[in-house]
């Protein structure tokens, strides 16, 4: 059972976002398209949706949206398909603020109408890569960097095993998964021997997850949803987790509530919630007048601590009754 997180971190997010209210405020009748880099089903991506949804519902504001299922059809004539759809939303849908979340839609769509003065304004949030490769910021953008709060990640982790030193990273070969790599190993401590290990098979995954107690103290899981069976198909990111909390016999990281929620030990998570809650506080600045290039770009985290119960027991790890206090979220 997960205890606490949709509920204190919509109640934290909001009281952040802005004096908003239902009555008239300029918004009647003003649009937003919505592009998604993946697809509804997908926790991250579900959780920016909601944000957005919770948020314009207190405006009379038109809504449209599409997902460009880039973690299913993610060959580039897709993903090229998915971005010229986009842009014919933009002419024909006519929106006068387009937000867009995650690596593949800036890519694909957004980038093109950066620093054009005669195009809507557009928010991005969940954006991995440096916002400079997509000519952000520009005179029509704004929005919501995703960094991974890795150092202090590893800082609650060895709050419950202090002997950790050798670390090794798992991510899939996704783009916005390899731009979390750099500024990883910027922030690494001198005194942990972390490995980036990219892993595009879900037989490689296990392989390494079975062998991992062997040359390793830790994982750190940045991201599996990229991962294909003998098939070439995508492997179910529930299932692989599943699999991985069953058969991991040492401690675990992760970077999304998620992926705490679904089998690793411990993490400082963001969410979904939380950029799509900053992503529509901009666009509702946007529609009350403000512009876009005023508005500075933000990164988070705010830095919420999450522990998986189940799994300290697992592991036979005793969590310090402080800690547990400190906890944003209890998986139990």
């Amino acid at each position: 059972m997960l205890r606490l997180i949709p509920f204190i971190i919509l109640l934290a997010l909001f009281a952040t976002a802005g004096p908003y209210t239902a009555k008239a405020d300029g918004k009647t009748g003003k649009k937003v398209l919505i592009v998604h880099s993946y697809d509804r089903n997908f926790a991250w991506t579900a959780d920016i949706h909601d944000a957005l949804e919770r948020m314009f519902a207190k405006h009379q504001i038109q809504m449209r949206t599409m997902f460009m299922d880039a973690n299913i059809n993610h060959d580039e004539a897709s993903l090229t398909a998915a971005g010229q759809k986009a842009t014919d939303l933009v002419d024909s849908f006519r929106p006068d603020v387009v937000i867009t979340s995650d690596d593949d839609a800036q890519q694909y769509f957004a980038a093109r109408f950066a620093g054009d003065s005669s195009a809507p304004a557009f928010v991005f949030c969940g954006v991995n890569q440096d916002p400079a490769r997509y000519g952000y910021p520009a005179i029509n953008v704004t929005g919501v960097v995703e960094e991974l709060a890795w150092s202090e990640s590893l800082k609650l982790l060895r709050r419950l095993d202090p002997g950790i030193r050798r670390v090794a990273v798992l991510l899939d070969s996704r783009s916005s998964s390899l731009a979390a790599v750099r500024p990883m190993r910027a922030s690494t401590p001198a005194d942990i021997e972390a490995e980036w290990i990219i892993v595009d098979t879900y037989q490689k995954w296990r392989q390494l997850v079975e062998s991992s107690s062997a040359t390793h103290d830790a994982l750190a899981i940045v991201n599996y949803h990229g991962l294909t069976d003998a098939e070439g198909r995508i492997v179910p990111s529930q299932e692989v987790m599943h699999w991985t909390r069953e058969h991991a016999n040492i401690p675990s990281l992760g970077f999304f509530d998620y992926t705490v929620a679904d089998g690793a030990l411990c993490g400082v998570i963001q969410t979904g919630f939380e950029h799509g809650t900053l992503a529509a506080d901009m666009a509702l600045r946007i529609l009350s007048g403000e512009r876009a290039a005023d508005i500075p770009i933000v990164s988070t985290t705010r830095g919420l601590t999450m522990l998986n119960l189940k799994m300290a027991r697992k592991l036979r790890i005793d969590i310090p009754e402080n800690l547990l206090q400190e906890a944003t979220a209890l998986v139990e």
